[in-house]
């Protein structure tokens, strides 16, 4: 029989799974090397032994691992010992577009629709977390009330059906969507958002990641390519991410990455250098920086993080490792951590272990209009995440004269040159963090001199005005 073969009984197969199940597709055969899970059931298809794999060596095939090095490793071990063709693999990504965009059921939804199109193009930016206040949602919010403000009347939030302080800026335009977030690539999510966009046709949709909006725009697009333009903005750089836009770039129209890094990246794994943007993010810049810095080697010197407390990408193990090194390198500091996320427990429970209350301080979530507030107030602004897109918390720190000591992730090279306006270590290295925070507060001189330069560098490329200009040749060349 030709069963499709999903191979690894994790999460993502458990998507797939479900996903069949509501598509009424009974041809699939879920196989697992784990001898614990063997005939036991993942909704309600039964995981097999990898020696059925025999029977069915030329049936098509995927492989739901997420980790794309163990991925890659499965498959050569499918292909040499049961002889599974590489011909016949079927991405993850790309199977979850098949198998919806050859249902007849969310053809039949589409094409119901058609009375909707209007006259004017809108354009629908993708906050499907909700209006919470993350780097990306906060960006998106800043750029649809600014786009609105140029004139541009038909700019949209599509957004989850949380409650949430709607700036008076974006009241009634606010596209509310009944989002799952416990089900990936839901099926009813998909046709809700569907319903969404058939509303606002024709329209740009502008997503942030590979998610159930951007599904939804595709299927769209697939059957009314004309009406729809689907732009990526990719705000974020490891090998996860990478391999999921090239797994939906049938979906894009084009990418904007938010670093340079990220378009060269996107190049070199084989997206057309035409289809890709560059921009710099805006953050709020007074027209003069007007500060003071703990230039006294009495006082501490003031280091400050803002942003998701979290181990996974930001680090916060490494962030408690490189204050230990203060301690022992008995460095005058204080340090104010701003910010939520599952690690700030153990945050925590580091201070009251070490007795640092005098010196370290979780202040929560701050209010983004407290943001300049904070960053004027600190001398150091510290970063030791494994990767960012572009962090916009490091830019918000440098346009307040925060001397930014980071680790080298997507981005930070093009604002900061390492040792003139704030120090760049390796990723990982909270010893040599640790050494240039040192540095600095042994050299209390050079505070001013770096956090001066730090701002006249965010100053020149980060305005709203520049962006607002950027974006609106984006979006009308797109119709030309």
């Amino acid at each position: 029989m030709n069963y499709l073969v999903l191979f690894g009984a994790g999460k993502r197969c458990r998507v797939i799974c479900k996903l069949l199940k509501c598509l009424k597709y009974t041809e699939a055969l879920v196989v697992d090397n784990n001898v614990d899970k063997w005939d036991t059931k993942i909704e309600g298809y039964v995981i097999h032994a990898p020696s059925i794999l025999l029977k069915y060596a030329k049936n098509k095939f995927c492989i739901t691992i997420a980790d794309e090095v163990t991925a890659t490793s499965v498959k050569e071990l499918l292909c040499i010992v049961y002889g599974l063709k590489p011909e016949n693999e079927i991405r993850y990504n790309f199977l979850i577009l098949e198998l919806l965009k050859n249902n007849s059921q969310i053809k039949e939804r589409i094409l119901a629709r058609t009375d909707l199109i209007h006259e004017k193009k809108s354009t629908l930016f993708d906050c499907y977390n909700g209006l919470i206040l993350g780097g990306v949602e906060a960006w998106t919010m800043d750029i649809c009330a600014n786009l609105l403000k140029s004139g541009n009347d038909k700019t949209y939030i599509i957004s989850d059906n949380g409650k949430y302080n709607v700036p008076l800026d974006l009241v009634g335009h606010i596209l509310y969507a009944n989002i799952n977030h416990q089900e990936r690539f839901s099926l009813d999510s998909i046709n809700n958002i569907i319903d969404v966009m058939l509303s606002k046709l024709p329209c740009h949709v502008v997503t942030c990641t590979t998610n159930e909006i951007m599904v939804a725009a595709y299927l769209i697009k697939n059957i009314y390519p004309e009406l729809i333009n689907i732009i990526s903005v990719v705000h974020n750089s490891n090998d996860r991410v990478y391999a999921d836009y090239i797994d939906f770039r049938e979906c894009t129209d084009l990418y904007i990455g938010v670093s340079m890094d990220i378009g060269q990246e996107l190049v070199s794994r084989g997206i057309n250098q035409e289809k890709v943007l560059h921009m710099t993010c805006p953050v709020q810049c007074s027209k003069e920086l007007v500060r003071e810095y703990s230039t006294n080697p009495m006082n501490p010197i003031r280091l400050g993080y803002a942003g998701r407390i979290e181990i996974s990408q930001k680090r916060m193990d490494l962030l408690l490792k490189m204050i230990d090194s203060l301690e022992k390198k008995k460095v005058n500091y204080v340090l104010k951590i701003a910010g939520e996320g599952s690690a700030l427990q153990d945050v925590c429970n580091f201070i009251e272990e070490r007795k640092l209350n005098n010196k370290i301080i979780c202040l929560g979530k701050i209010d983004r209009s407290e943001i300049p507030d904070f960053w004027q107030a600190i001398d150091v602004c510290v970063n030791i995440a494994d990767f960012e897109g572009r962090s916009i918390s490091i830019m918000e720190a440098m346009a307040n004269g925060a001397v930014p000591v980071v680790t080298a992730t997507s981005g930070v090279r093009e604002d900061i040159s390492d040792g003139e306006n704030g120090y760049i270590v390796e990723i990982g290295n909270y010893e040599e963090m640790a050494d240039r925070i040192y540095e600095l507060s042994t050299h209390r001189d050079r505070l001013g001199k770096f956090g001066q330069k730090s701002y006249d560098v965010i100053l020149n490329k980060a305005q709203m005005s520049t962006h607002i200009k950027f974006w609106n040749r984006v979006l009308n060349n797109l119709w030309d």
